[in-house]
Formats: C-alpha cells, sequence, structure tokens
C-alpha cells in the first residue's frame, strides 16, 4: 500500500508527521513542521477506458479522484495537496497536485452510479496525470511537496496570467484589449 511506503519513507528522513490514514474526516497526512497536508492516492492499474468513455486523455495519463476527496482538500487550502503513485507503470511514477492545481486543471466531473439500499451516485473527477508535478521518486515528490509554499507569494499575489501550464489545456485568447485608461477608470470607480 501507498501509504505504508509514505510512513517509511517519512520515518526514514526524521519528517514529522501525524497520521490520518484511518481517518474519515482528515486527509492522510500532516507534516506539523511544515503545516503541509496531503492525501495519498494509488493507480494500482489501468482504467478501463470503455467504463469512463467521458475522459479525453489516453488511457495511461488517466486519473480518477472522489468529487469529495477533492473537496476536502479545500479544508486545508492551500497547503493542501493530492499525491499519486502510479504502479500500473514499470518503474511506478509519482505526481503532485497542489490544490491551486485541483482547482485551475482542465477536469471533467462525472457521476457513478453505485448500488445501496437505493441507487446512488458518487461524484468523480476525470484528471490527467501529464497536468502534475511528476517524479521518478517518492523522496523527489515529498521535496516538492516541502518547497511548494515558496510559490505563495508568485501564485496568491503576483503573477496575473492564468496559473500553471497544463498539457492537456489550450487557453486561448479572449476580451478586450484593456490599456492604462481603463485601469484609471476602475481606479476612480472604487475611490
Amino acid at each position: 500500500m501507498f501509504e505504508k511506503e509514505v510512513k517509511a519513507m517519512l520515518a526514514s528522513k526524521s519528517i514529522n508527521y501525524k497520521d490520518g490514514t484511518r481517518s474519515t474526516s482528515d486527509l492522510d497526512f500532516f507534516l506539523p513542521d511544515h503545516n503541509i497536508y496531503f492525501d495519498a492516492k494509488e493507480k494500482a492499474q489501468r482504467f478501463s477506458m470503455k467504463n469512463w468513455n467521458e475522459a479525453s486523455m489516453p488511457q495511461d495519463s488517466l486519473f480518477i479522484i472522489d468529487d469529495l476527496a477533492a473537496r476536502k482538500l479545500l479544508l486545508y487550502a492551500p497547503h493542501s495537496f493530492c499525491l499519486v503513485k502510479d504502479s500500473s507503470v514499470s518503474p511506478p511514477m509519482y505526481y503532485a497536485y497542489s490544490i491551486v492545481d485541483l482547482l485551475c486543471i482542465p477536469k471533467k466531473r462525472v457521476k457513478r452510479p453505485i448500488e445501496r439500499s437505493v441507487r446512488a451516485y458518487k461524484g468523480k473527477w476525470l484528471i490527467d496525470l501529464r497536468d502534475a508535478a511528476a517524479f521518478e521518486t517518492l523522496d523527489d515528490a515529498i521535496g516538492y511537496l516541502l518547497s511548494y509554499r515558496k510559490k505563495f507569494s508568485l501564485i496568491f499575489n503576483t503573477h496575473i496570467d492564468c496559473w500553471g501550464k497544463y498539457p492537456s489545456e489550450n487557453i486561448k485568447t479572449s476580451g478586450r484589449l484593456r490599456t492604462a485608461g481603463y485601469w484609471e477608470k476602475d481606479s476612480e470607480s472604487h475611490s
């Protein structure tokens, strides 16, 4: 199990962590010394595309996350991540999505029918692993999470273009060209 691998790696690096893997409300891991939260997810095998015909990405790149799990990450934003191990390939690859990436990436939301005492539906996000930060080792993926905070000022204060360069997305230009005259008008209207 991926969660055991994460625990062993954190222990080997003497990284203090809180284990939330048995909780239904907490994320899997909290690193209190770094104020980082993350869920550990594993793609154990390739998904059958006939069951997920809404997916626009190739089978090797498809990852599916629960809508509820994605929303739970919001409770810990902006310090939350989804860490994925793709065990369907050899050697395995590791992927990290920050909560900002999960917000910004292209995704397809679907609802999968489930049988309980009555039919219900479970929300799913079909996302592309190519849109995540990719790593060959778990150590490098965890290092990325620990260093991500350095991007906060850029992400939340200064970067005005669409955030992220995601291979599955082609961002088009739209709207009217804004010039200094608009900025002065906007400034006056806020006075």
